[in-house]
């Protein structure tokens, strides 16, 4: 590479631009489950089980719900616990909205995780949100398995299936998600590449 081209790179203003969409708190498109099944996008179109993505990130936050959207988000900050309920206020009962049962109040304040998701084919990017608790214990055991890999390899970014698993509540057998890794990228160019953990599908990057 001449230097000519690397000054290119470095000054073309999309590294700029990058920043400010790692920013937002939605990246992309928006990916969610529900009934054992995945979905991307306002349209809800179908994402088959077993999509390979890669996952480069996640965030924490409490999301103040209104009216049916979110109002206000309130994200945890780098290296420190997720603030108590009591603390964002909003604490009478009486002005909560009612839930989708339609006479039980529903707190406004959800407690919320974001997975950071890039499609290794096309570089599209996609955001799973979830405030449920199956989702957020997927995002945890996600997060225990990256950190167990970053002690031997610190740069490690898991390459990731979406499934499903049942999970029984106390309304029954519900479904859960599941982040099942198949293989690790490293990034890096002095670290090396890393065996897969399986045998997933060949993914350029």
């Amino acid at each position: 590479m001449s230097n000519d081209l690397a000054i290119t790179r470095n000054t073309d203003g999309w590294n700029d631009v990058a920043a400010e969409a790692n920013e937002r708190v939605l990246r992309g498109t928006l990916l969610k489950f529900a009934d054992w099944n995945w979905t991307r996008g306002k349209e809800t179109e179908p994402v088959k089980r077993g999509t390979q993505l890669v996952a480069i990130g996640t965030a924490a936050a409490w999301v103040k719900w209104g009216s049916g959207k979110p109002i206000e988000t309130r994200l945890r900050e780098p290296g420190t616990k997720m603030p108590d309920r009591e603390e964002l206020g909003d604490l009478d009962r009486a002005q909560w909205e009612v839930g989708p049962d339609k006479t039980t109040p529903r707190d406004p304040w959800r407690n919320t995780r974001f997975v950071y998701l890039v499609d290794p084919h096309s570089a599209e990017a996609l955001t799973y949100s979830t405030s449920s608790w199956g989702g957020r214990e997927a995002v945890i055991n996600l997060g225990d398995a990256i950190a167990r890999m970053r002690l031997a390899h610190p740069n490690a970014m898991p390459i990731v299936a979406l499934e499903a698993a049942p999970m029984i509540t106390r309304y029954g057998r519900k479904s859960k998600p599941t982040f099942k890794i198949v293989g690790w990228k490293a990034t890096g160019d002095d670290v090396p590449e890393l065996p897969s953990s399986g045998e997933p599908e060949e993914i350029p990057w």
